[in-house]
């Protein structure tokens, strides 16, 4: 019986987070109540409104203390780390190595991401750049023979004189439930804690790993590349596209993020379901009615077989309607008058990715950016096939940053801007979107 009463006691230890004025009370996953309607995104736990900018940065940590607890896991504090890193020339690709070595626990462990630089002059401060959640140095499905290449969109960037950077998962935690690679030497995953402590998912550890890169960045080594760490672009696709999502919600120096084709877990709302609905998708070039046949990633898939991209607690999780979230708040949590978002995803080839809600979360999420009065740098991109930041999606995203980082005038660039608004959604199928749509569509 005392220890039933200490596991109890345990279990109801208040979790404090940084900048908050009082301590949370956390309900244990499993006793977490299915709740009707749509979390609010400007409206405290205890009811109150956010009003204010400052109420919504203590509202931001807040949401970041649940996501952390109850999804996620959490990021660990750097004071408690020594990064070092190393610069040298890849044999392949004639591109940069960047090896980072970081040590904390009285361990070390490292990982390497591939640099390419472009042949332009770099613009006063240095290069932007571009880093792309995709390996360099991989087995071919094919052939099963070892490639080392640079990526199709990190070499686009670079014709465009942006660095790009291949960033490889695996070598921070692999994509499976072993727990293995750097993030999980330093901070070991435990597999019996009943408080859900040390449970941190792997989304949150590739999140810890594009931390590091930009550490390593502004600790030397965007000098010695030319490579200004402000001007950050970080991308990726599906359980990536995820991981992009997670990123710049937690590291507030990643200047413009893009998650593409997330879906649930990442910027996808888990209230919604746009299963065997009809949209016009003729403002795409596709049919006038094209019927979504896709089943939308089950719930069950996440906690289960998927469960170890997500902290302990969320595996507990009875069903998305007991969540204290949603993912307009994740989308929300980049709102800053220096940061962009640009949601990347396609329709036709993303039946089972929730493309609607995806376009929730977006549209949702717009209020942070309004009462901060930056509501022109949310965006949403929408493509009609392709699971992929697609390169006409690139032209777009770099056209978009000359501008918004650089200064172009619009008319300067090739793309039509105004077409990264959820257009397809918010103009062409306006009658058709889940209710919860409502209290954004004017």
């Amino acid at each position: 019986m005392m220890k039933l009463l200490t596991l109890l006691l345990m279990l109801l230890i208040p979790i404090t987070f940084a900048g908050a004025e009082e301590e949370m009370t956390m309900i244990p996953p499993a006793e977490l109540q299915e709740t009707e309607g749509f979390p609010e995104l400007m409206r405290f736990q205890n009811g109150e409104a956010v009003v204010t900018a400052q109420d919504w940065a203590e509202r931001r940590e807040e949401l970041l203390a649940l996501y952390s607890h109850y999804m996620y896991g959490h990021m660990p504090d750097k004071a408690g780390e020594t990064l070092t890193y190393t610069l040298e020339k890849e044999p392949v690709t004639g591109s940069t190595l960047l090896n980072i070595t970081v040590a904390a626990n009285g361990k070390s462990a490292s990982f390497s991401v591939l640099v390419t630089l472009p042949e332009t002059e770099a613009p006063e401060g240095g290069y932007p750049f571009y880093l792309e959640y995709t390996p360099w140095h991989y087995q071919s499905w094919f052939t099963q023979e070892w490639v080392t290449e640079v990526s199709a969109n990190c070499a686009y960037a670079a014709s465009r004189g942006y660095a790009g950077i291949n960033y490889d998962t695996t070598q921070v935690a692999k994509d499976n439930s072993t727990y293995f690679g750097a993030f999980y030497t330093l901070y070991p995953y435990d597999k019996f804690s009943k408080t859900g402590e040390n449970q941190t998912g792997t989304l949150m550890a590739w999140a810890w790993g594009v931390s590091k890169v930009i550490d390593a960045l502004e600790q030397g080594a965007g000098a010695e590349m030319n490579i200004n760490p402000a001007n950050s672009l970080v991308g990726g696709v599906s359980r990536y596209g995820k991981g992009v999502a997670v990123a710049g919600a937690y590291d507030e120096r990643i200047r413009v993020v893009i998650p593409s084709c997330s879906g649930a877990g990442g910027i996808a709302t888990y209230r919604t379901n746009n299963s065997g609905k009809t949209y016009d998708l003729t403002s795409l070039g596709g049919s006038a009615a094209w019927v979504n046949e896709s089943r939308n990633e089950p719930f069950a898939n996440l906690t289960g077989g998927e469960g170890y991209w997500f902290c302990g607690n969320f595996q507990k999780i009875k069903s998305a309607k007991c969540l204290p979230v949603d993912q307009h708040m994740l989308a929300a949590l980049v709102a800053d008058p220096d940061r962009h978002m640009i949601i990347v995803t396609g329709i036709e080839s993303e039946g089972w990715n929730n493309t609607e809600g995806q376009c929730l979360a977006y549209v949702a999420s717009q209020e942070a950016w309004d009462l901060l009065g930056c509501g022109e740098q949310n965006n949403m991109l929408i493509h009609l096939n392709g699971h992929a930041i697609l390169p006409s999606d690139m032209q777009y995203i770099l056209d978009y940053c000359d501008v918004q980082l650089y200064g172009k005038s619009p008319d300067e660039v090739a793309s039509d801007l105004t077409q990264m608004k959820g257009n397809l959604f918010l103009e062409h199928n306006r009658d058709v979107l889940h209710e919860y749509f409502a209290p954004y569509l004017q």
